[in-house]
């Protein structure tokens, strides 16, 4: 949900005022692009942000994390929306032979803080998709929204965006249908997000092999089956966070207006396509800040409210150049860190491998593309989507051991990464199991029928850093 907001109040004014200085923001973007790869960074980097829940002894939700950041006292951690919600913000690191090796001792410092933390409070730490344990008690706001006013103001400008509350409704097993006055629910999910910089020249090819590459990941990675003991989507995430920061009306709802939280428009052929996408959402801070227009504080604080599952993300580094990043949303947290660090690789190993391998990107139509995205975060695993050789609708699970697993190797390969056979054997062990966390935590439920139990056997498999396709009932 990002950084605090100055303001309290917003008027017509500053909305005004805002939307000007945005655009006038977004002209300049338009002169960099211009430029191209002379003021844009060519480096590769990679970074991250894991949310994790904080927990009782009873492994309820636990709203604490206000003392734990005190305790902590670092900028690396940070609110999430509900109190028993608290992010990790991984360092950045050059997308080498080094990173992977990097990157497991960063995640294991900043881990290991947050649990050392968390002790104190007797707390303990858990990493899921949807939490199962929580309770409909557990989204009032004003026992569990953490003490960021941004997050209030969210909810006042849905209600003045809506007119009505936020409703969820969608189906799995069973019917999830949820209501609120404000954007708690949204508080439902937790996940684990992936910022990738890439170099300017490639950045469209680049989008569009993370746009396939998350279809695969959804299902390869799901891990948000259960919601408030209801058997939901495998990553129920999905709809969940679409639906909880729905801004429209009825009007653009039943006219078909994209949501704030979105897959994506169709393919592109410049990254300024989808800035200028951003002209369709409705501004939902105006915060106004007398700031040199190098800076794009309004173009980024806008965008930063437009929550693509792929997000695209304009920046400048230490060294004053600009930068273009991915912000690839989809995956939850967890199960374990071993879990997380596998999905990583997959992920940023998939992309690297289809943008090198010269693949036809848009050979898959993309309204079909959208589709298989919604399909896999429904069904998990056991699914079928259109692959993006030859555009055939083939079996998930098969496609990753033939070709998902070879690009991946294609992939790292290219950056110099050879070394990391434990990820790739867990990548396909998972998929030859078919056991993610979604699969597992479904099964669990449906053998024992208890949330209690759930809980304590997921955390124990947690604490021992187990891969989940290792996991038993």
């Amino acid at each position: 949900m990002g950084s605090e907001i100055s303001k309290r109040v917003f008027t017509d004014k500053d909305f005004i005022l805002f939307k000007k200085a945005w655009l006038n923001e977004l002209k300049y973007i338009k002169i960099l692009f211009e430029k191209g790869s002379e003021v844009f960074s060519n480096k590769y980097r990679i970074g991250y942000e894991m949310e994790v829940c904080i927990l009782d002894d009873t492994n309820l939700p636990n709203p604490i994390n206000k003392k734990m950041l005190e305790d902590i006292d670092s900028p690396l951690f940070t609110n999430e929306l509900a109190k028993y919600d608290l992010e990790i913000n991984g360092n950045v690191f050059e997308l080498d032979d080094k990173a992977p090796q990097n990157v497991d001792k960063d995640l294991q410092s900043l881990w290991d803080k947050a649990q050392k933390s968390a002790t104190k409070f007797n707390a303990q730490l858990g990493l899921f998709g949807v939490l199962p344990s929580l309770k409909l008690e557990h989204f009032n706001k004003t026992l569990y929204q953490s003490e960021m006013h941004r997050y209030t103001l969210v909810s006042q400008r849905m209600k003045e965006l809506r007119h009505e509350n936020v409703k969820i409704l969608f189906h799995g097993e069973d019917e999830v249908s949820l209501q609120k006055d404000d954007v708690m629910l949204e508080a439902l999910g937790t996940s684990f997000q992936i910022h990738l910089q890439i170099p300017f020249d490639e950045a469209v090819e680049y989008y569009h092999a993370a746009l396939l590459a998350s279809v695969v990941l959804l299902g390869f990675s799901a891990n948000s089956p259960l919601v408030m003991r209801k058997r939901a989507w495998h990553e129920s995430r999905i709809p969940i966070f679409e639906q909880s920061v729905d801004t429209r009306d009825k009007q653009r709802r039943e006219h078909g207006d994209e949501t704030r939280v979105h897959f994506a428009h169709d393919y592109i052929d410049s990254w300024l396509d989808l800035f200028e996408q951003n002209k369709a959402f409705k501004i939902m801070f105006a915060d106004i800040r007398d700031t040199p227009v190098n800076e794009l504080h309004h173009f980024n604080l806008h965008n930063g409210t437009i929550w693509r599952w792929v997000r695209p993300i304009l920046d400048k580094d230490k060294e004053g150049k600009y930068t273009l990043r991915l912000e690839l949303r989809i995956l939850p947290s967890g199960p374990t860190l071993v879990d997380t660090q596998c999905n990583l690789w997959f992920f940023i190993g998939l992309i690297q491998g289809l943008v090198k391998s010269k693949i036809s990107l848009k050979k898959i139509p993309f309204k079909t593309l959208k589709n298989d995205f919604y399909t896999v975060g429904k069904r998990g695993f056991d699914t079928q989507f259109h692959e993006p050789l030859n555009a055939q609708k083939v079996s998930l699970k098969k496609w990753i051991l033939n070709d998902g697993l070879r690009l991946t190797k294609i992939g790292l390969a290219s950056f110099g990464i050879n070394n990391i056979d434990n990820y790739l054997n867990i990548i396909k062990q998972r998929t030859v199991s078919g056991q993610n966390g979604a699969a597992w935590q479904l099964a669990h439920f449906k053998k024992y029928s208890s949330i209690s139990k759930l809980m304590e056997d997921y955390l124990k498999n947690t604490k021992k850093n187990m891969p989940v396709h290792t996991w038993s009932l």
